[in-house]
């Protein structure tokens, strides 16, 4: 029986990872492909962007489906809709028409974000339904650990095929799927559904905005924080593959050192949860803390002549997001009754992806003038903060909110 557990955390937490390859894993490649393909930095962003966009709007559907019809059955019809993109990319990678190159493997990358979309939201269903106990509260932990690693390591492994082909990159992305397929396949049991009758979906809906109407002044910056957050984040990191592409650096390199403000990211995440305290005051700190270092990390780049201050500068900013996210995640979390959590996380997922998928293309209309570039994006996590002093009456921090715990939704 353990062993069995094991294989089915293994191949649910392969669901995270897969979203997070499918994207981050382009970075380091983005410069080669856009040489290759002939195309403009803005088309370039857009690789990225067909896949977020899809995966993004599509993350609170996936939600949805698998409350109707089952977390399996959305499974196994969600990862072959990827491999179906990866077939397509892969067959705009052998430019059979040049013409037709970029058009292709657009298409390819949108069913790659449709099933993306469709499958992200699945991993900490599967958990919840299958484990209980100790051991879900173990298993949730590792689906972190996945995401985490997904997150590190997508940037290495495109370091490492930008040494080959980037072609095969979609290689890469169809086995993942393929092998997670036949391990919810085979290991994971179906699961009977439940068909919410209209009435009921109509109370959900009507829970959801009275949550909103009574604990915006949380919800906001929660949901601004990490759209903005993940916006600059990739944003960034676009611009940083092509800094690197100026220099002299191997390709495996530039996928370590584009991994690294990831795994920054991942580290502080770890430890910010581990020190966090359940209480109101501590998410505040935490919050505040990540701004602060995500503001410092921004207004440093304004020196965006010295590759090595950015670097640092990405670093900061990464480190504070880290700190940030697993704060606005704990109150979230306390703040949704245990019925609406998976619709709030979904929405709130998707705001982020939006922002993973918005960062790139954006930052590559930019890229045209840097200085306005670096200015914007500090304008942005400035206008963040902003927000924050808005929607919280209780700074400095000590000064009770009394806007978690005031009002319980039953």
């Amino acid at each position: 029986m353990a062993l069995r557990s094991s294989y089915i955390l293994f191949f649910i937490g392969l669901l995270p990872v897969i979203m997070v390859i499918g994207n981050s894993m382009f970075i380091p490649l983005l410069p080669q492909m856009q040489l290759d393909m002939g195309l403009t930095t803005i088309e370039s962003g857009w690789l990225l962007t067909s896949f977020s966009i899809p995966a993004a709007l599509l993350v609170p559907l996936g939600g949805y489906l698998s409350d109707r019809f089952g977390r399996k059955k959305i499974a196994l019809v969600a990862l072959p809709v990827i491999m179906i993109g990866c077939l397509i990319s892969a067959l705009a990678g052998i430019r059979v028409e040049a013409a037709a190159t970029f058009q292709l493997m657009m298409v390819g990358r949108v069913f790659q974000g449709i099933g993306a979309g469709l499958v992200t939201p699945l991993a900490m269903v599967f958990i919840t339904e299958i484990f209980e106990g100790e051991q879900r509260t173990r298993a949730l932990g590792s689906i972190e650990v996945y995401n985490g690693m997904g997150k590190v390591i997508s940037p290495i492994i495109g370091g490492i095929i930008l040494a080959f082909s980037w072609e095969l990159s979609f290689v890469i992305l169809l086995a993942l799927s393929l092998f997670a397929f036949v391990g919810i396949l085979l290991f994971i049991r179906s699961e009977k559904t439940m068909d919410k009758a209209s009435e009921k979906q109509k109370v959900a809906r009507g829970r959801l905005k009275k949550i909103f109407s009574i604990h915006w002044r949380w919800l906001f910056p929660i949901f601004s924080s990490g759209a903005i957050g993940m916006f600059l984040l990739f944003g960034y990191l676009f611009y940083f593959s092509y800094l690197l592409e100026a220099t002299q650096v191997l390709s495996f390199w530039k996928g370590i050192l584009l991994a690294t403000p990831l795994f920054m990211l991942t580290i502080l995440s770890y430890g910010t949860g581990r020190k966090l305290k359940g209480k109101e005051d501590s998410y505040k700190k935490a919050i505040i803390l990540g701004l602060i270092l995500m503001v410092l990390g921004s207004t440093l780049m304004i020196n965006f002549d010295s590759l090595i201050l950015f670097i640092g500068s990405i670093m900061l900013f990464s480190s504070g997001f880290g700190i940030l996210l697993p704060a606005a995640n704990a109150a979230l979390a306390s703040i949704v009754p245990k019925r609406e959590r998976g619709t709030m996380f979904s929405l709130y997922s998707m705001m982020r992806f939006l922002g993973v998928a918005l960062g790139p293309l954006l930052f590559g209309l930019w890229l045209q003038n840097i200085e306005q570039m670096i200015f914007t994006a500090l304008f942005f996590i400035s206008f963040n903060c902003v927000i924050v002093l808005y929607c919280w009456p209780c700074l400095p921090v000590g000064k009770n909110c009394d806007i978690l715990n005031e009002h319980v939704i039953k």
